[in-house]
């Protein structure tokens, strides 16, 4: 039982009607305890976003002041790869700052919006269901449709704060009021449709990970509907990107056309999916889903630890393993359509420091990094997985066992590294493959295989420093979410950023191949961090007090 659960007992006993239970009975209670232990998530989510809007479009403003520069900035973007990776390109034709501030950014900041808001309804929902917090606050008058509105509201709380502080910040740059409230709302709605989604998806699943990977599922399955749609028809002229809530608020074209309607669309997706978690909330016992877990065999056959996080983690591993891949193939294949743009138009290769040549492996080295930020991202999850054993109480009954603390944690970090490194060096050798098949150039796949390589101690980086975390802080392990979000926007806007803002990611010490030339020193230095976190973090977990 977790302080917060202690502390939210008395209130709902004091506030709870008598009589029968009514299904919102205890919502109340529930909410405030949601919030407040959402707090201070809230407030980092809410400044990051905010700074990073605030310091990227004054530096939209540096780089390209004249309308020359902004133009040659449209034709890179209209690129197919460019507008699978970012948006349906609006206003490319008057390229303004505006106009890259929509096309450009409002992507990159909604897809970790929309994270957040599945996560927050899934910490709310399932999580105190799996490790027994909410039965006992159930114990009281508590309906079964709370959590589920405790759950909505705090994604909800979250993402409008969120939303206001990204106004307030474009607010105090050049950019236009109107188009940056219509860009701002565009982030809140795409992100309540996916916290409905979720809503909906812990109804269904019978795990709160579970729940959290068909959350997760849901936005990489509209990432890919709005890619395709944006690459077959620009500026939203797909049905394809209709069917994707990121198409929805993109479809707004916020600076360019300032549409509203498209966000009617949100609103009612939202309306009809929180209807469909209150219409399935009764249809499950506590603590199932709909879909019934399989029962196990009579005698177990897993016989290590790491046997049995591989079957606990599987589903999470399959579904980042194949967004990784795809998004490697999708990628490779479009690479003609790069190599094409970049040659055909001179001016826009002089823009690069080794002219088209350049321009082209420039493109892939920023396409290698956005891979090893997924496979950082997957990192992550796995750790938290190791997290939420620890709250639930499974990790004191294994530990019960013959098994130190070190191999348990030593296992998970162990899959976790030999996942994320396998993925992503199968994503650098399809995505070489595809690359060589587009451009008839076999050169590609041992190049784009190297390149990939060469991001794996990042990638190992950012799992020692959520295994530190883990090992020594493990109530702040939010704090890791916020390390990844950093890391993944210096990967795509670390040349917008102000100098020094690189410091803390490990990608900007090894070199960005094909790009760059190989050097081993930053290679081996970096591998060398991410070895001692993960000592430090095992070190900690051995040294501290188990959480059940």
């Amino acid at each position: 039982m977790t302080a917060p659960a202690v502390a939210g007992g008395p209130a709902l006993a004091r506030r709870a009607p008598a009589g029968p239970t009514h299904a919102l009975a205890g919502t109340r209670g529930l909410v405030r305890l949601a919030l407040r232990a959402d707090r201070f998530r809230i407030v980092v989510w809410a400044l990051a976003v905010g700074w990073l809007m605030a310091v990227s479009v004054p530096a939209y403003d540096r780089l390209f002041p004249s309308a020359e520069a902004r133009q040659a900035r449209a034709e890179l973007i209209s690129s197919p790869a460019a507008t699978a990776l970012a948006g349906p390109g609006y206003g490319l034709d008057d390229y303004t700052i505006g106009a890259m501030t929509a096309n450009e950014l409002a992507l990159w900041i909604m897809i970790p919006v929309a994270i957040m808001a599945v996560l927050a309804v899934t910490r709310h929902l399932r999580a105190p269901e799996e490790d027994g917090r909410l039965e006992l606050v159930r114990s009281q008058p508590v309906g079964r449709s709370a959590p589920v509105v405790a759950g909505l509201v705090a994604a909800t709380v979250a993402t409008l704060a969120v939303g206001a502080a990204t106004f307030v910040a474009m607010l105090t740059t050049s950019l236009d009021p109107t188009g940056s409230a219509l860009l701002c709302l565009g982030v809140v709605v795409q992100a309540l449709v996916f916290a409905a989604v979720s809503a909906a998806a812990s109804q269904v699943a019978g795990t709160a990970r579970a729940a959290s990977a068909l959350g997760m599922a849901a936005i990489g399955l509209a990432l890919v509907l709005r890619a395709v749609g944006d690459v077959r028809e620009p500026e939203s002229g797909s049905v394809w990107t209709w069917l994707s809530p990121f198409g929805w608020s993109q479809a707004t074209a916020p600076f360019v056309l300032d549409r509203w309607w498209p966000l009617l669309v949100g609103v009612g997706a939202t309306v009809v999916a929180v209807a469909l978690a209150f219409a399935l909330v009764d249809r499950r016992d506590h603590g199932a889903g709909l879909l019934q877990q399989r029962l196990g065999r009579a005698r177990g056959r897993l016989g290590t630890v790491v046997g049995l996080t591989w079957r606990r983690q599987r589903t999470s591993i399959v579904s980042w393993s194949v967004a990784i891949l795809l998004s490697a193939l999708l990628i490779g294949f479009l690479a003609d359509a790069v190599v094409d743009f970049v040659t055909d138009d001179p001016e826009l290769g002089q823009l690069f420091p080794a002219g088209p040549a350049g321009a082209v492996a420039s493109v892939f080295a920023l396409y290698v990094v956005f891979l090893a930020v997924l496979a950082a991202a997957y990192a992550g999850t796995a750790v938290g997985a190791a997290r939420t054993e620890e709250t639930s109480g499974r990790a004191a009954n294994l530990l019960a066992l013959p098994v130190s603390r070190v191999r348990w944690l030593g296992a998970q970090v162990a899959l976790a590294a030999v996942v994320a490194t396998v993925a992503l060096v199968v994503a650098g050798l399809l995505m070489g493959v595809a690359a060589a098949a587009a451009l008839d150039d076999d050169s590609q796949v041992g190049s784009l295989l190297g390149a990939a390589a060469v991001t794996v101690p990042g990638v190992l980086v950012v799992l020692g420093v959520a295994v530190a975390v883990l090992g020594w802080l493990p109530r702040a392990f939010g704090a890791v979410w916020a390390y990844v979000s950093y890391v993944g926007v210096w990967a795509m806007f670390g040349e917008i950023l102000p100098d020094g803002t690189d410091a803390l990611s490990p990608f900007a010490y090894l070199p960005s191949l094909p790009a760059d030339a190989m050097t081993w020193p930053p290679v081996l230095v970096v591998s060398a961090v991410a070895g001692a976190l993960v000592g430090l973090g095992l070190v900690g977990v051995r040294r501290r007090d188990l959480a059940a």
